[in-house]
C-alpha cells in the first residue's frame, strides 16, 4: 500500500474481498442459505443503513474466473429445486447470471470497438468533482451510493443505475469519462463489463442499440425505492427553488433539452410530452442551470 499514490480515491482494502476460490465458494454458499431466500423481494431496493441487502456479491469472483457462471446457476436451482428459496427470488438471480450478463459479454464482442466511443445525446460536461473528492453532497442518496463505493469499490446495481448512472446521464456528464471512472472505481470491474452497461444501458450513448429507453428517473423514483429521501436537504417533489430535488429538476430538463430525440420514443413519448405541458418548465429550465454550475464548480 505504500507505493499507491497520495491522489489515489477510495479507501484501504479492509478485508471485504476474497482473494482466493475457497474465500468464493464459501461467499456462494453463504449467500445461497443466507440471502438468496430474500433477494426477489428486496434486490431492487436501497437503504442507508445496509450497502449490500440481499445481493451476492459474487460479481468480482465470477469476472476473474474464481467462480464460473454455471457452478453459481446450479447451485442457485438447486437451492430452489429443494424449497429453500422462493421462485422470484431463483428466477430473478438465474436471469442476471445467464441472462443479463451473457447478453452483455455479446453486445460487447459484437460491437467493439466502436461502441466505446458512442456519445449519441452529445453530452460533455466532465465528470463533476463529487465522485472523486472527499467532501460529502448533500444529496443523501448519491452521497451514500459514493460511500459504498470509496469503502469498498461496489455499488449494487440498482445504485449504479438509477443512482449514480441515472445522475450523470440527467446532468449531462461525457459518457467515456464516467465508463472510465465505474471502471476505475468497482471491483467487480472489466472493460467488457463496464462498456456496455455504461455506454448502452446507463448512458443511453448508443442511441437505443442496446436499451429501449434512457433510464432516467426523478425523486420519486429513488424515495419510492429507498429511504435516502427521508432527511434531505432537498424536497424530491419539488422542481424549482432552492431546496428543489437535483434528480427532479434534471429529470424534467433532460427531457426537454432532448424533446427532439425522445418524443418519437414510445416508452418515453408521454413523459417527453408531460415535461413540455408543465406551467415552470421555464424556471425549470432555470433551476437546473443553477444546479448544473453548481455541481460543475464542485458546490453539491
Amino acid at each position: 500500500m505504500r507505493d499507491v499514490s497520495e491522489t489515489t480515491w477510495g479507501a484501504v482494502p479492509d478485508g471485504t474481498w476474497a482473494t482466493n476460490r475457497s474465500g468464493a465458494l464459501e461467499r456462494l454458499d453463504f449467500f445461497v442459505k443466507e440471502l438468496l431466500p430474500m433477494f426477489g423481494e428486496h434486490e431492487d431496493a436501497m437503504l442507508q443503513s445496509n450497502w449490500h441487502l440481499a445481493h451476492s456479491l459474487l460479481s468480482p469472483y465470477l469476472n476473474i474466473g474464481l467462480l464460473l457462471p454455471g457452478e453459481v446457476v446450479d447451485a442457485v436451482q438447486e437451492a430452489f429445486r429443494s424449497g429453500k428459496v422462493p421462485i422470484n427470488s431463483a428466477e430473478g438471480f438465474t436471469r442476471q447470471v445467464i441472462g443479463w450478463r451473457e447478453f452483455m459479454w455479446n453486445c460487447y464482442w459484437r460491437w467493439m470497438p466502436e461502441y466505446k466511443d458512442l456519445n449519441a445525446l452529445q453530452a460533455t460536461r466532465p465528470l463533476p468533482p463529487l465522485f472523486t473528492r472527499s467532501k460529502p453532497t448533500p444529496m443523501r442518496c448519491m452521497q451514500s451510493a459514493l460511500e459504498h463505493v470509496h469503502d469498498r469499490a461496489y455499488a449494487h446495481h440498482i445504485e449504479r443505475l438509477m443512482v449514480l448512472g441515472n445522475f450523470a446521464l440527467i446532468s449531462g456528464v461525457n459518457p467515456q469519462q464516467f465508463t472510465t471512472w465505474m471502471w476505475n472505481s468497482f471491483i467487480d470491474a472489466a472493460e467488457w463489463v463496464m462498456v456496455p452497461n455504461v455506454i448502452g444501458m446507463s448512458q443511453f450513448a448508443d442511441g437505443g442499440m442496446l436499451a429501449t429507453k434512457p433510464y432516467a428517473s426523478g425523486g420519486a423514483y429513488i424515495d419510492r425505492m429507498s429511504d435516502h429521501c427521508k432527511g434531505c436537504v432537498f424536497d424530491r417533489k419539488k422542481r424549482v427553488g432552492e431546496d428543489a430535488c437535483p434528480f427532479t429538476v434534471l429529470y424534467w430538463d433532460f427531457f426537454l433539452r432532448h424533446a427532439e430525440v425522445f418524443v418519437k420514443n414510445p416508452r418515453v413519448a408521454r413523459q417527453v410530452r408531460a415535461g413540455q405541458q408543465l406551467s415552470d418548465s421555464d424556471e425549470v429550465r432555470e433551476t437546473a442551470r443553477v444546479i448544473l454550475a453548481r455541481l460543475d464548480s464542485g458546490d453539491l
